[in-house]
């Protein structure tokens, strides 16, 4: 009963990820949006700079991203500490929705913070995002900027507003210190 389960749920794996390789194929766009996604594997780290309610923190950030769904996504682990906020621990999932052809990028953090931004490559190496909520009746909107510079280097800018008033910014260059597979 068990190798029958595990035999079928190979089966509609297997399948699914055919169907999905036939999209891709069949739709450049998809292929497009998916090839600069995955272009972000590996690890990724460098010197950011947060300024949040008018207090200036330095620290390193981390980023690990890794493929999922078969290869037509990515997984992304981020990470920093400082003194005076702790460890922030993030996990995000990144992909392609052909239906709306925009990319989907969940975060969740141990601040208990969850949300959604949708973004679009405005450029070949500029891609951004917005995340869109309302918080204690207040309209929160963040907005991200990844700029990549080469294959090895990217610049990321975050801006956190409520009600239309900057309360967070996080600026940081970032190297790629292992390429992902």
């Amino acid at each position: 009963m068990k190798t029958t389960f595990i035999t079928g749920l190979t089966a509609i794996v297997i399948s699914l990820s055919c169907a999905v390789q036939h999209v891709q194929a069949q739709n450049p766009q998809v292929a497009d949006a998916l090839s600069k996604i995955l272009a972000l594997q590996g690890k990724w780290e460098g010197p950011a700079t947060l300024v949040l309610n008018g207090e200036t923190f330095h620290f390193p950030y981390k980023f690990n991203f890794k493929k999922t769904a078969g290869g037509n996504g990515l997984y992304m682990d981020e990470t920093f500490t400082h003194p005076a906020i702790g460890t922030v621990l993030g996990a995000n999932l990144i992909g392609y929705n052909a239906n709306d052809e925009k990319i989907h990028w969940l975060s969740v953090d141990n601040l208990g913070t969850c949300h959604e931004h949708l973004g679009t490559w405005l450029d070949s190496d500029h891609f951004y995002m917005e995340a869109h909520e309302t918080i204690g009746g207040q309209v929160f909107l963040e907005k991200i900027d990844i700029i990549m510079n080469g294959n090895n280097k990217m610049e990321i800018t975050l801006e956190a507003l409520l009600d239309g008033q900057t309360f967070e910014t996080l600026t940081g260059t970032f190297q790629r210190i292992e390429k992902g597979k």
